[in-house]
């Protein structure tokens, strides 16, 4: 890894030429190329109102690769202002600003250098020796002197720094089901299936149809003793000991009014979401630029609903590259499925991919992911922990009463207008739970959904005829998921898990 005064001098050499003579850069103006190397600030705030301008994805390049350069030389700054005084966390400062970069620009053509950055942070960090030095370090690197001779020790020499300490963390997050489903109708198994077999499974579209592959994935490094996604304290020092910042879904439901979404330093989502009983729901949620949601509906239950945090559907292992290394890519991704023979229409056209999509899944017990399709087919594989999965067939579609375009002009036709949660606690025959409890079933003074089931019945009345299978996905495990199939998913415990998109 590169050392703290090789790699800002490297990032200086980066932006040393004229932000004028970068043709990436041109299209966003002469003041803002000006403001650049001056005011790095001002123009990231400028560059940042581009940003959330328009969608994402008619973002011009300009504007994302202002905004990371303007964050470079930012980090420039922080890092030299250690010369001269030990900031409180100036790596934390560092960070945040890398890391913001990343997630709303994926990098733009600075990722290597941004994925040095992090290297050297790791690097200062296990160099510290916990009474000041980390920025004594950092100072001598950032000046281009000479360090003194303890500072050029190896680092296996110097004592390590956790700066979070992670004595009072459990050794591994809890994985006790506690509430156990029962399953009528169970996803078929298979054990370690040979890529052949499963050649000839998606070839043929009538035999594509949700399995559960056991023994496939039990090699990854996440399994094992020294690399364990199910340690705390693992995950927690892959993340610059919980500084990275990671984007977390705040709700049930991505389908609720109250949903909204935040950015959280990782020990911050840890320390909320994953190893404390939450605090209960004021039925707001922030959105991620701070505003406060709309009221959020909530199902009328005697149990209070507590705040769930969930970091769903995020590529993470292209913002945190050293987490990446701890998978693979299931070669069961590699394979060539058949067109199905008629697609749902609420199933959408997507381009061939050059490489499987990857995303990771991780929250608390009790999160969700609502009926919904996907135009991709899937390989979930569980890593940590136990999840809930009911799929339905693509022909059962006019039953689950897919949305539309909403009101914002987001089409959520892949999404179901029905609850899960609610149509099985007020249809006590759609239920996976046995107790006649919260989720399960009709009693009025029990469940608090009884009231609901006229309404439910009159907008949903074909929903409960439906058919579907169901399981429970276990560490190891993967879920081949066909495109356009429903599914809804809910964590039984703390989970993480990583799904793969192919086509």
């Amino acid at each position: 890894m590169p050392t703290l005064q090789a790699i800002t001098l490297q990032t200086r050499q980066a932006l040393a030429p004229s932000p004028f003579l970068d043709p990436t850069l041109l299209g966003a103006g002469r003041a803002v190329l000006d403001l650049l190397p001056r005011d790095p600030e001002t123009c990231a705030e400028l560059a940042y109102q581009q940003l959330h301008a328009v969608p994402f994805r008619e973002v011009k390049t300009c504007w994302r690769r202002a905004y990371t350069d303007a964050v470079l030389h930012q980090v420039l700054g922080v890092v030299e202002k250690e010369i001269r005084a030990v900031s409180r966390d100036w790596v934390g400062e560092v960070v945040k600003l890398l890391d913001m970069a990343l997630i709303l620009t994926g990098g733009a053509g600075r990722e290597e250098l941004i994925e040095e950055w992090f290297s050297t942070l790791e690097g200062v960090l296990s160099s510290s020796s916990g009474n000041g030095r980390e920025g004594v370090y950092a100072r001598g690197c950032a000046g281009g002197q000479k360090e003194p001779s303890r500072e050029t020790e190896r680092p296996a020499k110097r004592r390590k720094v956790d700066l979070h300490p992670s004595s009072g963390l459990p050794e591994t997050l809890p994985d006790t089901i506690t509430r156990e489903p029962a399953l009528k109708y169970p996803i078929c198994r298979a054990g370690n299936l040979s890529l052949s077999d499963f050649q000839a499974k998606v070839a043929n579209p009538a035999s594509q149809t949700p399995l559960i592959i056991e023994g496939a994935i039990e090699h990854w490094p996440a399994f094992g003793e020294d690399r364990a996604w199910k340690k705390p304290s693992y995950l927690l020092r892959k993340m610059i000991n919980g500084r990275r910042l990671v984007p977390v879904e705040i709700g049930r439901s991505y389908t609720d009014a109250g949903w909204g979404q935040k950015i959280l330093s990782f020990k911050q989502f840890m320390d909320e979401y994953m190893l404390s009983t939450p605090a209960p729901q004021n039925h707001t949620s922030p959105s991620i630029n701070g505003d406060h949601a709309a009221p959020k509906p909530d199902v009328p239950t005697k149990h209070e609903e507590k705040a769930k945090g969930y970091l769903a559907q995020h590529d993470l292992f292209a913002q945190i590259r050293s987490l990446r290394a701890d998978i693979a890519i299931p070669d069961y991704c590699y394979t060539f499925p058949a067109p199905q023979l008629a697609n749902p229409a609420n199933v959408k056209h997507v381009e061939e991919l050059e490489e499987p999509l990857l995303n990771a899944w991780f929250g608390p017990a009790d999160t969700i992911s609502p009926l919904h399709t996907d135009p991709y087919h899937n390989i979930l594989a569980q890593v940590v922990g136990y999840k809930y999965v009911r799929l339905y067939a693509p022909e059962e579609t006019p039953k689950m009463y897919p949305r539309g375009m909403e009101g914002d002009g987001v089409d959520m036709s892949n999404t179901s207008r029905v609850d899960l949660d609610e149509a099985m606690g007020v249809w006590g025959e759609v239920s996976c739970w046995t107790d006649e409890g919260e989720s399960g079933g009709r009693d009025e003074d029990r469940d608090g959904y009884g009231g609901r089931e006229n309404s439910v019945e009159e907008k949903y009345s074909k929903f409960r005829e439906a058919r579907y299978v169901e399981g429970v996905l276990g560490p190891g495990e993967c879920l081949y998921i066909p495109t356009g199939w429903w599914h809804y998913v809910r964590s039984l415990t703390p989970s993480f898990s990583v799904s793969f998109w192919w086509n």
